[in-house]
């Protein structure tokens, strides 16, 4: 297989640190990491053991880059700070896309493979998502409507090599637990050693593990040209208080159901945020981990504090 440069913008967050060290330890790619802090790109790739070249780049050198394939991972997906920095996410989502768009204008053979997610199906989802499930049209949210937008964007542009990946929801090693995200904040109490209060209602959510998100930009890399979206599963999705049980088996979590408190989200109550399309099937996708394999592996490697209880 030929080597491939890769771009990877949007590199020092949660998706772009996994993509970092998984394809880092492959010598059939290159790299080059864009980000607006080099010396946050510098510690990332001192923590980690490259087998390729890679170089660090500031986004003022994007036009004058020579790549193969451009994986953007821009974007804002901490609840607290969607909720906080609402008026930006759309100026920088529509920022960096246009200089992306521009650059595939000018060099029609690349590819570029982008994090969507699966809020462009709404604030509140009740029903798993489907092949036939349509974008959200009275979404309120300004990351929904920036995602929607995006996407309308890159359909329109079926002449470029574009392939848009719905994320639903994902773990790994290298989230930040300062997040208002669900995993985050029961990490924290384990941690803490204080019981994680949560409120009566079940909800089902599709943790990616990083390998099988890895995989399918793999697949996305070296399959023929193609402009299309496609969502992101795992082997099997997994509902809340399942989810809770397990932790307190494995790494010995309290938890107490109090009614009309705990997690919420400025985008919505989803009580099924996960998709049953099969869509990347057609890729070659076939996920190895559930998504409560995914929870386990992962905190494994966290924190060495967690208390193992099994």
């Amino acid at each position: 297989m030929s080597t491939k440069s890769i771009a990877i913008l949007g590199c020092t967050g949660h998706v772009g640190k996994n993509l970092i060290y998984y394809f880092g330890r492959e010598e059939r790619f290159e790299l080059v990491l864009f980000s607006r802090d080099k010396k946050k790109i510098k510690k990332i790739v001192s923590e980690n053991h490259f087998k390729n070249n890679f170089t660090l780049n500031n986004y003022e050198e994007f036009n004058e880059s020579k790549f193969d394939v451009i994986i953007n991972c821009i974007g804002i997906s901490d609840p607290a700070k969607i909720e906080s920095e609402e008026k930006i996410i759309m100026k920088l989502t529509e920022d960096f896309d246009q200089l992306i768009l521009d650059y595939l204008k000018n060099n029609s053979d690349v590819k570029l493979i982008n994090f969507s997610s699966g809020a462009v199906y709404g604030e509140e989802i009740n029903s798993p998502i489907n092949d036939t499930t349509p974008f959200s049209l009275n979404a309120h949210s300004q990351y929904a409507i920036a995602k929607i937008q995006s996407e309308i964007r890159h359909r329109n542009l079926a002449e470029f090599n574009i392939i848009d990946l719905r994320l639903f929801s994902f773990f790994s090693r290298f989230m930040d637990l300062n997040t208002r995200f669900l995993i985050s904040e029961i990490i924290s109490s384990i941690n803490q050693k204080k019981k994680f209060i949560t409120n009566e209602f079940d909800f089902y959510r599709d943790y990616i593990h990083p390998e099988d998100l890895c995989l399918l930009v793999k697949k996305c890399i070296y399959n023929n040209t193609i402009n299309d979206v496609f969502d992101l599963y795992s082997k099997k999705p997994i509902g809340k208080f399942d989810l809770l049980d397990s932790l307190k088996d494995n790494f010995g979590l309290q938890y107490q159901v109090v009614p009309n408190s705990g997690f919420s989200s400025p985008t919505g109550f989803k009580e099924n945020y996960y998709s049953k399309s099969r869509k990347a099937n057609l890729l070659g996708y076939d996920p190895q981990y559930s998504s409560i394999e995914t929870i386990v592996n992962e905190m494994k490697h966290f924190n060495s504090e967690i208390n193992f209880s099994s």
